[in-house]
């Protein structure tokens, strides 16, 4: 297991390192003069020398490898460098920030694993009835909703029309319950039915037809003996899902005036300003390799044919 872990460590590790190649030149691609950007958004009169100066104060004259590297070097300590906007350290806006994102993500989770396991198991106790076809039509629906377009009904539901919760910045656990459930729920949708799918697959199973000669009731059935053989499958999809939300995080931090990493990235990218571009790519991109790490490593601990596939 120790060996596997490490395997698996080392890929990730490379994986970052071509993660970060790629945030540096999808960067540094952009189109345009980036000099004579970063001099138009200093102020004052942009002639060409004062272009050059700029370009050579930034070292873009230098060779893409040459910049990367030093890119990297300052990465490491810590160092992302400065808004072209605003001037505000790179680094020190991403960590005021985190918090928020953090708090979304982890209510988007919360949401998804109430929501998926729920409807999974309602359509599980009672397959091909009624209730399992309202929780596919509800699944669906779900799904099938713009997440921009949830985050607009339910805003309109719970803030405009009942005044039930606030709908508008970051002010604490009430304010955090519309927006952990605009990216939670259509993940949770998708939960469901691979939950549902699964725990079907798993009421098929040799041992269940045993559990059913000895008498024991569907639901008894359900949680002692198919539960634990779905985990690997909800775990999995959980580390997916947890991707999904991350991303949503791009396009509800904005709408609920959330000063996360999310729209801090949204409004740099309106306005150009390459350096935060750079770092939030760089840190998606590092969390959702670490995320995808551990989840394999939790999915090999609780799953012993994981362990030996992985051995194999």
């Amino acid at each position: 297991m120790l060996k596997v872990a490490i395997n698996r460590g080392m890929s990730a590790a490379v994986l970052i390192v071509i993660a970060s190649i790629f945030s540096f030149i999808i960067i540094a691609a952009f189109p345009g003069n980036v000099a004579a950007l970063i001099a138009e958004l200093r102020g004052g009169f942009v002639t060409h020398d004062v272009v050059a100066k700029v370009a050579e104060d930034y070292g873009l004259n230098d060779p893409l490898p040459v910049r990367y590297f030093a890119w990297v070097g300052d990465v490491l300590q810590g160092d992302f460098g400065h808004s072209l906007r605003t001037g505000e350290d790179v680094s020190a806006a991403i960590v005021k920030r985190l918090q928020a994102t953090f708090i979304l993500i982890a209510g988007g989770i919360t949401v998804t694993l109430i929501v998926g396991v729920t409807l999974g198991f309602l359509g599980a106790m009672w397959p091909n009835g009624t209730v399992d076809r309202i929780v596919r039509v509800i699944a669906v629906v779900c799904v099938s909703v713009p997440k921009f377009f949830m985050a607009a009904m339910l805003i309109l539901a719970f803030g405009v029309m009942m005044n039930l919760l606030p709908t508008f910045g970051f002010r604490g656990p009430l304010s955090w319950i519309l927006p952990s459930i605009a990216v939670g729920i259509v993940p949770g949708a998708l939960l469901s039915r691979i939950a549902r799918v699964a725990l079907e697959e798993a009421m098929s199973r040799p041992y269940v037809v045993t559990a059913k000669s000895k008498g024991f009731g569907r639901r008894r059935i359900i949680f002692r003996d198919a539960l634990p053989n779905i985990v690997p499958v909800c775990l999995t999809a959980v580390g997916m899902d947890i991707a999904f939300i991350t991303q949503s995080s791009l396009i509800i931090e904005p709408i609920f005036s959330w000063q996360g990493v999310g729209a801090y990235f949204v409004e740099a990218a309106r306005f150009r300003d390459l350096p935060v571009l750079q770092s939030c790519l760089l840190l998606f991109s590092v969390f959702f390799i670490i995320v995808n790490l551990s989840v394999d490593l939790i999915v090999m601990t609780v799953d012993p044919l994981q362990r030996r596939a992985a051995r194999a």
